[in-house]
């Protein structure tokens, strides 16, 4: 087990559990029974609602399996940086619809 965490293979679990779950709440948002189950009425989910905390999550596992695999720093600080943009295009979106 502390091989599979110190490997970095854990961030590749976790990379792919984030692209499994973006595809689907994509998915769910285009089925109508299920969209009104999981969104308030006339709501639809969007990619771009989906992307700023999606992409953000990305970024930090990249950066955590460069870090824990002793890559180039440069790696790590690409990974930070796409986290960072991320999260501010999600707050951004945020604040916009709740004016």
């Amino acid at each position: 087990m502390i091989d599979f965490l110190v490997s970095g293979r854990v961030f590749d679990l976790v990379i792919a559990i984030l692209v499994l779950e973006g595809i689907a709440l994509l998915v769910l948002s285009r089925l109508p029974r299920a969209r009104a189950r999981i969104l308030p009425e006339g709501r639809r989910l969007a990619f771009r609602d989906l992307a700023g905390f999606v992409v953000a999550g990305l970024g930090l596992s990249i950066a955590a399996r460069a870090a824990i695999r002793d890559e180039s720093w440069t790696i790590v600080a690409a990974g930070l940086t796409i986290a960072f943009l991320a999260h501010v295009y999600d707050l951004y979106r945020r604040w916009l619809s709740a004016r």
